[in-house]
């Protein structure tokens, strides 16, 4: 065919005129297959880095906010500090700047406390719904539970004592108890003048009596430690929400609107205090000079300087509620309430650090 290259069927012609045998099969195969390859190496390197063991990452530490969650109770004990609050917290902390770490309770209810308050050396109790009530003997690092009834709901809402030896819980619908031995176990009370009102509040007066306040103007005595209570005679139509004793043995109890009382002779008869501004006030302290504090509903705080007689309001208005506050030795304020802890230094209040949860 002289110098005319062929072109049977087959055979290539590359640019230089050489000539190529045709891919054989596999190759072939191999070139039209690649796409596949690459997907099963990539899956089995996947697979290899999944399985292929790999550092633990670090994770910073859960923290319960101490502004995040409803304080209802303060307890103190030299430096340590205790607040109870919603879902089951105990907070605790050396130092009221914080940081403010998270107690261990067991078993952990969820049940939220209402009132704590130290009885004697480092034991501390704390009481709340469900008919909860905790003890601590390692001041307020760990608690144990003492008492819970779920089927019945009722809710614990303050304590009292140690008065005479002896420790009060009580709350709602007229449940009433007492303990002789620092809490760790209690007798019901059932007395038919109480009834079904909720109480919310008790004081020792110094005539040796027992006085204990409570819904619907409830006030009512006992000379006998608590055993027997008579109700004594309404003073005004709405609820106490606590009382405090003074220093100077004077006898406070405040509630609904701005409400105020004063007693001189250990219960037997009231005045009315004088108060600037109408709001329910749901706890009391003495600071630390000396001076009367009430705190309440929106951003109450009102301070007394003549025993009680003449409040001045302190705080402007606002939407925060305080439902407690503890007055410390170098005259700061802890308080607390549905926007949590606030520590109050002269005019600011500023919220303490945050700890570990539990």
């Amino acid at each position: 065919m002289g110098d005319r290259a062929s072109t049977s069927p087959g055979w290539h012609i590359r640019r230089n005129g050489e000539s190529r045998a045709p891919a054989g099969p596999m190759e072939g195969s191999i070139i039209r297959g690649w796409p596949a390859l690459l997907v099963v190496l990539l899956i089995a390197a996947a697979a290899c880095y999944s399985f292929s063991p790999r550092p633990v990452p670090v994770f910073v530490p859960t923290a319960l906010h101490p502004d995040g969650l409803l304080i209802n109770g303060f307890a103190r004990n030299g430096k340590r500090l205790v607040a109870v609050g919603e879902q089951g917290h105990i907070l605790i902390a050396d130092d009221p700047a914080g940081p403010w770490n998270e107690a261990k309770v067991q078993p952990d209810r969820g049940s939220t406390f209402t009132q704590v308050a130290y009885v004697g050396g480092d034991v501390v109790l704390a009481v709340g719904h469900d008919n909860l009530i905790v003890r601590s003997s390692d001041n307020g690092q760990t608690w144990k539970e003492i008492a819970f009834d779920p089927e019945q709901s009722i809710p614990f809402l303050g304590l009292a004592g140690p008065f005479d030896g002896k420790l009060f819980a009580f709350g709602a619908f007229g449940s009433l108890r007492i303990s002789s031995d620092q809490g760790l176990t209690w007798q019901p009370v059932k007395n038919d003048a109480i009834g079904d009102h909720h109480i919310y509040a008790m004081v020792h007066p110094a005539d040796g009596s027992l006085l204990l306040f409570g819904e619907r103007g409830l006030m009512a005595r006992s000379v006998d430690g608590g055993q027997n209570w008579q109700v004594l005679p309404s003073i005004y139509n709405g609820s106490f929400f606590g009382a405090i004793e003074l220093p100077s043995k004077t006898l406070l109890t405040f509630g609904m609107r701005g409400n105020v009382f004063r007693s001189l002779d250990s219960g037997q008869t009231w005045q009315k205090s004088e108060v600037p501004a109408v709001a329910s006030l749901f706890g009391g302290a003495i600071a630390a000079d000396g001076a009367v504090v009430l705190v309440g509903a929106g951003n109450a705080v009102f301070l007394s300087e003549d025993d009680g007689v003449h409040f001045k309001l302190d705080s402007g208005s606002g939407r925060r509620d305080f439902s407690t506050l503890l007055a410390l030795p170098d005259g700061d304020w802890l308080l607390g309430g549905d926007d949590g802890i606030g520590l109050r230094h002269g005019d600011t209040v500023t919220v303490p650090t945050a700890g570990a949860m539990r």
